[in-house]
């Protein structure tokens, strides 16, 4: 559900959220920040741009998953995007008093290039011309974009963090930098067609057989890269001689994660069964090692400096006059 939930949560920096606007277009205001509204039309255009990649990732019938006690997803997604609008009018208003707001050629060049890139693809621009995503609120979303940026900048290069700050970041979080990893190579037998469904019990006996017989060449001595290169049903690795490259806990099939972690360098597995197929692991390293202060603490520096500026967000948004029309929000559905 975490997970889920964050995906409501746009990132200040990296991901542009249209916040408010003096014009009187729309048919309702949603909420104000400082006397400034945030319009019906902004908002559900906000929504809609966001909804498209949330069911992208989690398929269209995640608006009725609960994420709380008697709080669907849909609510929830919309309560935090209007927060996060409320945050963006919040910064830019600082921005402007502290004399940080974009210059028109600025906006002018990140607006363009915008529009070209919206221009070449028909089906995403026929999109957004669908959700209302129109040139004026491409134009406002790309200069409170800059203008949220330039104030992160500024905030980073006037904020001081102490080496102390960060050597006790990493002695708190220190499991966070403990390196338990494996580096494997695959062969992959799928039980899946072509649309990933499974296959008959009759195909599927035929590929055991196969991962068998892949099985004890493999372990009799033959070159396991050329085996996955020319055997595994897996089209992303198999090109690479079956490398996954490094990974941690967490990250494979639990199937696959078990026996892969089990594996000593060098040694292969016997059949591990998932539900993508039959997979031949080759372990070719592992590392389990603490990482040093010294290698970490540049992003270490970072989260802290991330961690105050959310501080002084939420201290910006706490002094805002701020009004919600709850009213108008309860009838915008998604």
């Amino acid at each position: 559900m975490k997970k889920l939930m964050s995906v409501a949560v746009a990132m200040m920096v990296g991901l542009s959220v249209t916040a408010c606007s003096n014009s009187p277009k729309g048919d309702g205001t949603v909420a104000t920040v400082n006397g400034q509204k945030i319009t019906v039309s902004e908002y559900e255009t906000t929504l809609a741009l966001y909804k498209q990649s949330v069911e992208a990732m989690y398929g269209k019938n995640v608006w009725d998953t609960e994420v709380e006690k008697g709080v669907k997803y849909r609510d929830k997604f919309k309560e935090n995007i209007l927060d996060q609008m409320i945050n963006v009018e919040v910064v830019y208003e600082q921005a402007k008093k502290d004399n940080l707001l974009p210059t028109k050629e600025e906006v002018d060049k990140k607006y363009n290039e915008l529009k070209k890139n919206i221009d070449s693809d028909k089906e995403y621009k026929k999109d957004m011309e669908k959700i209302g995503a129109n040139d004026e609120f491409l134009r406002t979303q790309q200069e409170q974009d800059l203008a949220v940026q330039n104030y992160k900048e500024h905030f980073d290069k006037t904020i001081k963090i102490s080496d102390e700050e960060m050597k006790k970041y990493y002695e708190d979080h220190k499991k966070d930098y403990y390196k338990d990893e494996v580096k494997a190579s695959h062969i992959l037998v799928s039980t899946q067609d072509k649309n990933g469904k499974p296959l008959s019990d009759e195909k599927k006996k035929e590929a055991k057989k196969k991962a068998e017989d892949l099985l004890k060449r493999a372990k009799s001595g033959e070159e396991f890269s050329e085996l996955a290169k020319e055997n595994s049903d897996d089209p992303g690795s198999a090109a690479q001689g079956g490398d996954l490259g490094y990974f941690s806990k967490g990250m494979m099939v639990p199937e696959f994660e078990k026996a892969a972690f089990n594996l000593k360098p060098g040694e292969i597995s016997d059949i591990v069964e998932s539900s993508f197929g039959y997979h031949i692991i080759k372990v070719t390293d592992k590392v389990n090692e603490q990482t040093p202060y010294n290698d970490v603490k540049d992003s270490i520096k970072t989260i802290l400096l991330n961690e105050k500026f959310t501080e002084q967000v939420t201290k910006l948004t706490k002094e805002a006059k701020i009004e919600k029309n709850k009213d108008v929000l309860d009838k915008i559905k998604i």
